[in-house]
């Protein structure tokens, strides 16, 4: 397979490993336990710090148990960054100097700095998410491809289960080079096992019809329609089926041609059908004008048979009505008044990732936490279905770019 290559990967490949595990220390003072409890480690937690460090520190705990990871690193645009972790490379020491920082688009290593930067943090998030598990990072064209091929590298191409393009400017963005580049991307994995991965529930409308066993809704045909519906196209799926009547139907198209019916003879519902003609919904459907078949004008056509009020469709991944970056600040300036944070996600974005996995008590992790929509969109989506997830938040102190990188070696929890 191939595997993404970059200046720097053979010092950082197992760096995580020698990330010093440090403790977690709870600050009362800024804890909001339930009334009666003491503050505690399996709560929602926000960790102060770098998040290198802080990855490390919850693996004690939270090894292998988080279900759902959202991330929105740095994208590397220029300016938005900085380089400091601290690695014994020539190399590496040249990068983490105060005037490489914070790195600037024009520096020619700026690929191979955020490579070396995310590396070791995906590593440790692996190690923190659950087998059925599944991590969303979102990202731009600046580093796309690099992201999908280190993520390739860490996860498994077999185990992508999406780059989903988000709409980011609602009016299409600006043009570049006679195309609008109005849209990022979210790249989506799970962590080997895709069973949690939750679908859509959409309405079938009212259960307006009825027979012995309840209420019931028309659902689909049994007759194939479009390209593929003659009976030469399917030899197979040429059969009959006990009309109402109790005579032979067989899957005549409307124009009079031997058609072929949607499902084959093994699947359960034509079973059924077969052994008793009610478990179909039957209806009497007349030929084109002009057609006749066998002397007559009409004949019966099944449909399925549709009980539940819902049903699941599998979710598409073109997020086009998960907001926008002007919803995002929109967002913020009503919770504070002000613009606190220059690059925000949407809570509608978030919230459609974390409802992706189907655990209601879902562990939520996001170690680039920045305005804090993460746990924002956690508590919208629990206090919407009642449900009981957790988020767990991780970021440097709030502080200047300039004085982050200055102190980035103070690491608090």
């Amino acid at each position: 397979m191939p595997t993404l290559e970059f200046k720097g990967k053979s010092f950082v490949y197992a760096h995580h490993l020698s990330v010093p595990f440090r403790e977690l220390v709870i600050d009362a003072k800024k804890s909001l336990p339930v009334k009666g409890q003491k503050p505690a480690l399996d709560d929602n937690l926000i960790i102060h710090g770098d998040n290198l460090h802080a990855l490390k520190a919850l693996l004690p705990v939270y090894a292998g148990k988080v279900d759902c990871i959202y991330i929105d690193p740095p994208y590397n645009t220029g300016g938005d960054w900085c380089y400091d972790d601290k690695i014994n490379s020539p190399l590496m020491r040249e990068w983490v100097k105060k005037s490489a920082n914070p790195v600037d688009k024009d520096d020619l290593e700026r690929h191979d700095k955020w490579l070396s930067m995310m590396w070791p943090r995906l590593k440790l998030l692996r190690e923190l998410l659950s087998p059925s598990g599944i991590i969303g990072v979102s990202i731009d064209d600046n580093e796309v491809s690099n992201l999908a091929g280190m993520l390739d590298d860490i996860f498994g191409e077999n185990n992508r289960i999406a780059l989903a393009p988000w709409k980011a400017e609602a009016g299409g963005g600006k043009a570049k080079s006679g195309l609008r580049i109005g849209h990022e991307y979210l790249l989506i994995y799970h962590n080997g096992d895709d069973s949690a991965i939750a679908k859509d529930l959409v309405s079938v409308g009212e259960l307006d019809l009825s027979d012995e066993i309840g209420s019931y809704a028309k659902g689909r045909e049994l007759l194939k329609w479009g390209a593929g519906s003659l009976r030469t196209d399917r030899k197979d799926m040429w059969f009959p089926l006990p009309d109402p009547d109790g005579n032979e139907s067989f899957p005549i198209r409307n124009d009079g041609k031997e058609g072929r019916w949607r499902l084959g003879g093994k699947n359960i519902l034509v079973k059924q059908i077969r052994e008793k003609s009610n478990a179909a919904h039957w209806e009497i459907r007349p030929f084109d004008p002009g057609v006749i078949v066998n002397g007559k004008k009409e004949r019966w056509v099944p449909y399925q048979k549709i009980r539940v009020e819902e049903r699941e469709r599998v979710r598409g991944t073109w997020l086009d009505h998960q907001g926008t970056n002007a919803e995002a600040t929109a967002e913020l300036k009503q919770i504070f008044g002000i613009k606190p944070f220059e690059t925000p996600k949407p809570t509608a974005l978030v919230e459609w990732f974390v409802a992706l996995h189907s655990n209601e008590d879902a562990i939520v992790l996001d170690s680039f936490a920045g305005s804090g929509t993460t746990a924002h969109a956690v508590l919208k989506l629990n206090a919407r279905d009642d449900s009981n997830r957790k988020f767990i938040l991780t970021q440097m102190f709030d502080m200047n770019l300039q004085d982050w990188c200055e102190n980035s070696k103070r690491t608090q929890t």
